[in-house]
């Protein structure tokens, strides 16, 4: 492919290219492997850092402000991003939102399942899918609020195979002081 006499652009579109493509295969043979679960951690060391916090908005007014509390989990040994859950806390006191992001490759009628502390608490349906993963998204009840609060670990259980699931337990370490800070 040429690029209009830039080879610098036609050699980084390239890069791209095969960093999308090593991504995919990564994540399709990281979401194939029975042993997910213990080669994928939130990759900070201190506990109280596993959920960040991070509000923006139009104005300082804290009636504008949208927050968020939210963790990656990390492949260890790539960095990759697996999962990503953000509870978002809209302007004006609007009712918080739970989203996810979600690694591609995985089995998308099966769902994702939550559940804290091994108690089911919800299943999402993927919403929509482009080359960054698939993202789901539902309201944030009091009572999900609560049991993410109280918790200890968070359980997301998905398929990577039409015959087969797989839990990946997320920790909620700093969850509660994270929601208290942007409430």
């Amino acid at each position: 492919m040429t690029d209009c006499g830039f080879p610098e652009r036609a050699a980084r579109t390239e890069r791209s290219r095969m960093q999308f493509f090593k991504t995919g295969i990564f994540l399709a043979v990281a979401l194939g492997l029975s042993g997910t679960a213990q080669t994928v951690s939130a990759q900070q060391t201190n506990q109280e850092s596993f959920w960040q916090t991070r509000c923006a908005g139009p104005s300082r007014s804290a009636e504008t402000l949208i927050c968020e509390a939210s963790q990656s989990i990390l492949q260890k040994e790539s960095g990759q991003l697996v999962f990503k859950i953000d509870l978002i806390f809209p302007a004006q006191k609007g009712t918080p939102v739970f989203q996810m992001q979600a690694p591609l490759g995985f089995y998308l009628p099966g769902k994702i399942r939550l559940a804290v502390d091994g108690n089911a608490m919800s299943e999402l349906d993927i919403g929509t899918c482009d080359k960054r993963g698939c993202f789901l998204s539902a309201d944030a009840t009091p009572e999900m609020i609560a049991a993410m609060k109280a918790g200890g670990k968070l359980q997301i259980d998905f398929a990577p195979a039409a015959d087969r699931r797989q839990t990946l337990e997320v920790p909620l370490a700093g969850f509660s002081r994270a929601v208290d800070a942007i409430q």
